[in-house]
């Protein structure tokens, strides 16, 4: 690589789970790009590259941005050269099902923060009872999920999981063995383990 070259930039967070499984994606990828880890809620210089200031954030060496996640996802396979034309339904809904439910999550986070007599009740009952079916359905597909190579999915259902763990409950374990079971060997990867969220 040429060392004038300039690299595409991934801004991220220390606790996103969309962040981070970008970044392990396009790592695992052997996409040549730098990671920077920002304070979103002060990253003004963010906004002109995308006005909704969020994570992640990727922008190009030509100053282009791109975001949310899937697309990210997509920019890694096309620069790593990997066909992106999905054509298995099922695998790319469950994909969608795992990041639905990390946003669920995050969600709940950002409620949860607030001052107790400032949170909505109704809403933190919803957004508990949405991520109990997801995580179930999940538990579903587990033995179509496990049964592959190391892909996309896996990363994204890994982050997403530990991020319930993180930032929700570990009781889901108790219900999900299938999915603990295999989370608990997947976690031993050493890109979950060098982006693991501080304090998970």
């Amino acid at each position: 690589m040429n060392s004038q070259q300039v690299l595409p930039i991934l801004y991220g967070g220390a606790t996103s789970p969309f962040a981070r499984m970008t970044k392990i994606y396009g790592d695992f990828l052997d996409v040549e790009f730098t990671y920077k880890s920002i304070d979103i809620y002060s990253a003004e210089f963010i906004d002109p590259f995308n006005p909704l200031r969020q994570i992640p954030t990727l922008v190009t060496e030509k100053d282009e941005a791109i975001y949310d996640s899937r697309t990210i996802f997509s920019f890694f396979e096309h620069l790593a050269n990997q066909p992106n034309e999905k054509t298995d339904f099922q695998e790319t809904t469950r994909i969608s099902l795992a990041l639905g439910m990390s946003d669920a999550c995050l969600q709940y986070r950002m409620e949860t923060v607030l001052p107790e007599d400032a949170q909505n009740q109704v809403k933190l009952d919803k957004l508990k009872q949405r991520m109990n079916r997801c995580v179930a359905k999940l538990e579903s597909f587990a033995d179509i999920t496990h049964s592959k190579n190391v892909n996309l999915e896996q990363i994204v259902l890994a982050c997403a999981l530990e991020y319930l763990d993180f930032r929700y409950t570990k009781e889901w374990r108790n219900a999900c063995p299938k999915l603990s079971n295999w989370l608990s060997e997947f976690s031993m990867r050493t890109d979950m383990q060098e982006t693991r969220p501080p304090q998970a």
